[in-house]
């Protein structure tokens, strides 16, 4: 005979499924305390670094590109500025802020075979491929990477 739930049981189960879920809460309210806080980088805070190129500088937004992990750089192209051949070890995300970024692919600098590329464009560069870019106006793109990173002038060193 099948035995049937009765009113005090049905308390009993519902008390017991709120105790659950009220220790479920208790427990990861300390792990929601601990998280990071957002951190807002503004564009007056920006320190602007020399780079291999005389008409490109970069400053740091997120991370170490010299050490282990995610980071993210601004680079600014001078108007007519320019990036020779070069690579790098990891694979880069590049987001044209602003201006048009000219970018292309290969060991020789060639501005016909450069694409336009305008703000809110994604370049994608694969670790260790020689690209080269350059800008008619002043551009600002956004690199990401995973460090440590170097940019290697090309051609390698034999």
């Amino acid at each position: 005979m099948k035995k049937l739930l009765t009113l005090s049981h049905s308390k009993s189960l519902g008390a017991a499924v709120a105790a659950s879920l009220l220790s479920v809460f208790v427990l990861a309210a300390p792990a929601c305390a601990q998280q990071a806080e957002a951190t807002a980088v503004l564009p007056e805070s920006l320190k602007w670094n020399p780079t291999p190129f005389p008409d490109v500088t970069v400053a740091v937004v997120a991370g170490n590109p010299a050490a282990s992990g995610m980071y993210a750089i601004f680079a600014k192209y001078t108007p007519g500025g320019r990036s020779v051949p070069h690579t790098h070890p990891d694979q880069r995300v590049v987001t044209v802020l602003s201006g048009t970024y000219y970018s292309g692919l290969g060991p020789l600098f060639d501005e016909a075979k450069t694409r336009p590329l305008h703000a809110g464009s994604v370049l994608i560069v694969p670790g260790n491929t020689p690209h080269f870019a350059w800008a008619k106006e002043e551009t600002i793109v956004q690199e990401m990477g995973t460090g440590p990173t170097a940019t290697n002038i090309w051609p390698k060193a034999p």
